[in-house]
Parts: structure tokens; sequence; C-alpha cells
């Protein structure tokens, strides 16, 4: 093959494991590199989509890299790339202290990951791939995480909701290049991923929008969309990915910005998923774009395999937390066929082809970071069972606004309603029709051998603090409409596609953390595309709150913002549309933070006085029993820092996202900071904030609101 002249004997000698998927233990004394340079013509090979580190260890690292052959004759025959990857102490790689071959297969695409072990804890380490005479553009940056015993704070980062084509991540520039100008001692451990980290459909904004950047066709991909009224959140010529070639070119395509490149490079990653890696709003091995959609086996495996091939995470080599066995594992291929989903057992999950697809990889696990922090990483989609707010019961509440609470939670306790005695119908408006969830198990998000993990894992933990890295938010976000006089209208879930529409498996958990005594649980949550701050009660509808755990919720990077949805989907109505934005003066106010934390009654009626007197007699405490905070126009990430009294929570608004802000980053809008002490168990969380840098969201300026 011209231009490829590898010694094939000698690099063979470093190989040590399957193709794809490789283990590397670091040698116990540095070591200079022994293989050197490939002599292969330079320029041969290059790493499009950068490095990437996750899942850190105190003795191991899941390390990342893509190859591509710009000279298709310096591959191997079969198309199969070798390269091998070095790891430092030093940012020269003086002091190498791990070196191992790898094949970057055409069966991956050309990913490889690499578990390395053996490396020393609480450390900083460098790492960098070799592929011919060519190596990565750039060297990645990593750590380990200090010894189960060690005290010290930690400090990390929580981003979610990174939409190409809706926006770009300077937010990321501004978080890497804030993190490289900190001391070593506020410097961030690792990057809490929420999940959509790409978004399955290309064309996926507003029609009345112009996407900032686009993705281009899919390899394969659904038929084009062509509007017809019924989904203005999508471009025309829009696709839906169905195959694995089609997620493959998303994660590629994601991977080639520069600012997700350079914080994937400086920083572990601890990755869940939420719904868009697969499909939106999905639940199990079902698709969900037009009503109530379709099985979707097929495509559940292919975005599991994708997701597998090029995020880093330690999943089969996940060890033990306190004697409870790691859930996780790598993916595992299956034949399936997509097929109608029928049978289900207690716990709501579909069996056939459907458990198949599902069960091919498992991404449930827990981190330990020293004796500050137990990271209780969750998959709220793989087992969670169907959302109760079908096109049938949408149909039949057309008159509510949103979904109603009552409604909601009647539903998702199927079976076991009305202590075992489901009502034979549901009734709304006057009107009756044939309850559909009165055989039903209860509903749940996390899948009964899931929640029993968690349960277990919470209870054995014995860390200063309890992470939970949860996909969707757990807080209330609610709409008091039984408040308005006359409306005859009952209170709504603003949204139930998270926790909100699974309230009784919420509460069980909840209820759970009370009962045992159980304190310093902390949800960090994504999803809603908002900044959010709150308090977690067992029963939000109970006469007196009891709270069980506080929730930080981070904003998107780049996707829509939740006030900019509501603006939108409100414009036709002016009395709703008035309790999202308010217009002082031609001063435009985001008068959803206020709606939502403070009551219906609230956000009308500042559209028609300034008296904070009045407002202060229609606020409602309840309104979203729990919620203390919400900036709903927002894009950034939140940095939180463990100590052994508090946690600390600085939730960072760049802003606008939709021009790129380039190599300085986005600047900064606000930063809000808050504070939560610790608590022992049967205590309650008590949090405080949030203060300000940078001017306050509304109603935060104005002082109609607490905080």
């Amino acid at each position: 093959m011209p231009g490829f002249s590898l010694d094939r004997r000698e690099f063979l000698k470093l190989f040590g494991a399957t193709a794809g998927c490789f283990a590397v233990h670091a040698a116990a004394t540095p070591f200079l590199p022994g293989l050197g340079t490939a002599r292969a013509t330079p320029g041969a090979f290059h790493f499009p989509q950068g490095l990437a580190s996750g899942d850190p260890q105190p003795d191991a690292v899941m390390l990342w890299t893509r190859v591509e052959a710009l000279d298709p004759d310096a591959t191997l025959p079969n198309g199969d790339i070798d390269l091998y990857v070095q790891v430092a102490e030093d940012l020269s790689f003086e002091r190498v202290v791990a070196e191992q071959a790898v094949r970057a297969g055409t069966a991956s695409d050309h990913t490889v990951r690499i578990f390395v072990q053996g490396l020393a804890p609480d450390r900083v380490y460098y790492y960098r791939f070799h592929a011919g005479s060519d190596q990565s553009p750039y060297p990645g940056r990593t750590r380990t995480a200090p010894l189960p015993g060690a005290k010290r704070d930690v400090r990390f980062a929580a981003i979610s909701c990174q939409n190409y084509e809706q926006g770009y991540y300077g937010a990321l520039r501004r978080m890497t290049n804030d993190d490289i100008a900190a001391p070593d001692e506020s410097q961030i451990d690792f990057v809490l991923h929420l999940g959509d980290f790409i978004y399955e459909r290309t064309g996926d904004v507003p029609e009345a929008m112009n996407p900032v950047r686009l993705i281009g066709p899919l390899p394969d991909g659904s038929e084009p969309w062509q509007p017809d009224g019924t989904h203005p959140e999508w471009q025309k010529g829009g696709q839906a990915a169905v195959t694995l070639a089609d997620y493959r070119h998303l994660y590629k395509t994601y991977l080639t910005d520069p600012d997700l490149q350079a914080a994937r490079a400086r920083f572990p990653f601890v990755h869940t998923w939420d719904d868009h890696e697969f499909t939106n709003d999905a639940w199990q091995a079902h698709d969900t774009y037009f009503g109530d959609g379709e099985p979707a086996q097929k495509r559940k495996l292919a975005a599991n395999r994708a997701w597998f091939e090029f995020i880093p995470a330690v999943l089969s080599q996940a060890p033990a937390f306190n004697g409870i066995a790691s859930p996780a594992h790598d993916f595992r291929n299956a034949r399936i066929n997509d097929a109608p989903l029928t049978e289900h057992d207690d716990d709501f999950l579909y069996q056939g082809d459907s458990l198949s697809a599902v069960s091919s990889i498992a991404i449930y696990r827990t981190l330990r970071w020293g004796a500050m922090l137990d990271l209780v990483v969750t998959d709220l989609r793989s087992y969670r069972s169907p959302p109760v707010m079908t096109e049938e019961v949408q149909a039949f509440t057309k008159g509510a606004p949103v979904p109603p609470v009552r409604l909601v939670k009647l539903l998702d306790a199927g079976r076991m309603a009305n202590d075992g005695k489901p009502p034979q119908t549901i009734d709304y408006g006057g009107e009756e029709m044939p309850n559909p969830r009165k055989d039903a198990p209860r509903g749940t998000q996390m899948g009964g051998p899931q929640r029993r993990w968690f349960k277990e894992v919470l209870k054995a933990s014995t860390a200063t603090w309890r992470i939970w890295a949860n996909g969707g938010p757990a807080l209330q976000m609610r709409l008091d409409f039984s408040r308005i006089p006359f409306a005859g209208l009952e209170d709504g879930y603003a949204g139930t596609d998270a926790w909100q529409g699974y309230p009784g498996e919420l509460e069980d958990l909840m209820r759970f953390l009370k009962e045992e005594k159980i304190g310093n649980v902390v949800s960090i949550s994504g999803d809603y595309h908002a900044f959010a701050a709150g308090r977690l009660p067992v029963d939000p509808d109970a006469e007196t709150l009891s709270f069980a755990a506080a929730e930080f919720m981070t904003a998107a990077v780049s996707s829509g913002s939740m006030f900019s949805g509501a603006d939108r989907a409100t414009r036709n109505s002016g009395f709703f549309h008035r309790a999202v934005v308010l217009d002082d003066n031609g001063t435009t106010h985001e008068n959803w933070n206020n709606t939502l934390v403070n009551g219906l009654r609230a956000g009308i009626l500042v559209n028609y006085t300034s008296s904070e007197y009045l407002l202060d007699m229609v606020r409602n405490e309840r309104a979203s029993p729990g919620l203390d905070y919400l900036d709903s126009n927002a894009h950034g990430f939140t940095l939180v820092t463990l100590s052994e009294d508090a946690i600390k929570a600085e939730q960072v608004n760049v802003g606008d996202v939709s021009r790129d802000a380039g190599p300085e980053g986005s600047e900064v809008l606000r930063r809000a900071r808050f504070s939560l002490k610790a608590w022992r168990g049967g205590e309650e969380p008590v949090l405080e904030g949030p203060e300000f840098e940078g001017p306050p969201p509304y109603p935060w300026n104005a002082g109609t609101a607490e905080g």
C-alpha cells in the first residue's frame, strides 16, 4: 500500500485486546515511548472529532478518539486503522506512564475506547493518539478521582441539551476558558452531561426561525418533512435518524464543533442520556414523533450502539458500590425486528424485541469521588412506562390548557389508584371516558430493577453528599388555574415528559429518603432548557409540605429556551401570553418565571399594576410547591462545589447563543449563586439565595418574588 510502511510485527506486539475496546495498564514506573513514530507519509490520518475521557475512577479512566484516513491507501486492507495512545504525567510527555497500540475498526466507525488502569488517584494526566506519522492535533487532559476515604472539596460542572442547529456552544468555551484561568484548587474535576448530546432530527428549529448552522441531509433518514401546520417546530426538509449511519453522522457532525472539542479535551465527562439520543419524548423502544408514535426497536438498537461508540463511559468495567454489583454493561448487539409492543411485566417493561433493544446496553451506574461525593447516574428513558397523556386523553381534555394534575396522578397510579380500586372511568369538564390505565401497573421512569438499585445505593452511601444525575427535572412546575375566579379550570403541569408525568414513583422515592433518614441528596437535572432551583417535597399536594431533597436544574447549552417556547406557544392567546411575557412600556420581561414561581394571578396582575402590596396579596407560595427560582430565558452551565458543610451552586447564564462567540467564549449575562447547608436524615434542606452577579432575571429585579 503506497504511503504505508509500518512494521506490523513491531506494532502487533503492543496489541492486548480485541478491536474496538481496549484495556491498558499503566507501567509501574514511568518509561519513554518504545514504539516510536510509525513510518507512514505525514498527513495520511486525522482526528476530526478530537478526543475525550470519561468516568474517572481513583485508578482508571476511559479514553476515546475517532480517526479517519485522508489517504485511503494508508489503511489496512479491510479499512481498519492502527494507532496508539500515550498517557503521561506532564504536558510535554516526558513522563509517559502508559502506551498501547489499538485498532480503530470499520465496524465501530473508527472510534476507539481505551480503559486505562493502574493510574494514581486524584492526579491530572495528559494523553494523545498517534496514527501513522500523524497525531491528535492537541493533547487531552483528564484526572482521576480521589481515593474513597479522601476528604477534599469537589467541584464539577453540569450541562445539558446542545442542539447543533439552534445555537452555538460558546457557553462551553466560556466554561473551559474560565477553568484554565482559575487557580488549581478551584478548577473543575469533571463535567456532568445530563443528556441530549445530539438531537436525532435535522431541521429541529421552529419554522419562523433560521437555523444558525445546518447539519445537512442524513445518510438514510426519514422522509423529509413537509410542513402541514401540525409540527411548527420543524423546518421544511427536516429528517429523523432511522439507521446506525444516521446516528453516527449526527455524532460526527456535532463533534466537529471546536468549543465542544475543547471542553471534552480538558475535562473528563460523566454522561447519561435523555430522549434525543434516540427519539423525542422517548420511552423504551418506542418513538413519539407524530401522535402516540410507533415501535422502533431497530432505531433504539442503532441509537444505543452509536452512543456507546462516541461517548466514553465505564460500563462493563464499573466496580461494585459498597457491595452492590454494578448493573451497567457495554453495548451488545442483537438481532431484532420492529414489532408491536403487546406484553409487559409488572414493571411495565415490554418484552420481546423491545426488551432486546433496551437491554443491548445498561448505563445506570455509580461513581465515587473521595469521601465527599457518591454520584448516582440514572437512565430515565430505557425503562419508562408509556406516557399517560396519550392522543386519546389529550383529545378528551382538550379544554385543559395544560395536563390536569388530578388526572395525571390518577392515570399514573394505574390499578393502584384509590387504594387498589381504580375508577372505571375518568372525568373532565362534565364528560367521562373509560379509564385507559385501570388495569395497568403504576407508571415508572426508572423501571423496577433500576428503582430498587437506586434505593439500595442511596441507603448504602456513606459519602457526605449524594448527587443524583437526573436526566429530567423533579421540581414541580405547575399552573394554578384553580385560583383564577370563574374559569372552571384545574391546576395543571407545565409539561409531563419528566418527573411530573410520573408523580407516583417520585413520591415513592422521596418518601423512601424520609423514612430511611437519608440526608444530603441533591438532584442535578437538565432537559427543560432553563435554570431552576428548589426543594423536592414528599407529597406536593399534602396539606403540610415536607421536603426530602433539593434540586438544581441547568439550562441548555444551545437548545431553544423554555421561555422562547412558551412565548411562541401562547402568542394566539392574549390571556395566557400575558402570563408568559410582560411588556413594561416597551421593555419585555420573562413573566413566565413569575407565573410558575408565584402563580397565575401574580403573573396576570403585573400587567395591570406595579403595586408590590397587591402582588403579595395574590402571590401563591404553593403555585409550584418547592420551586424557589426560575430563569427560563437562559443558556449556559452550572458549577457545583461540594464541601463538608454545604453545597454551592452557580448558574451561569450566557444569554443569546445565535452567534458564534469565537475562541473567547460567550460573555456572561448573569451568575446566580445558591447555598445549601448539609442536613442530616430526618431534617429538611434549606436553600439560600439567589445572589446575583449581573442583572437579575424578572421578577427578582422587581422585588415581587422571594429570594
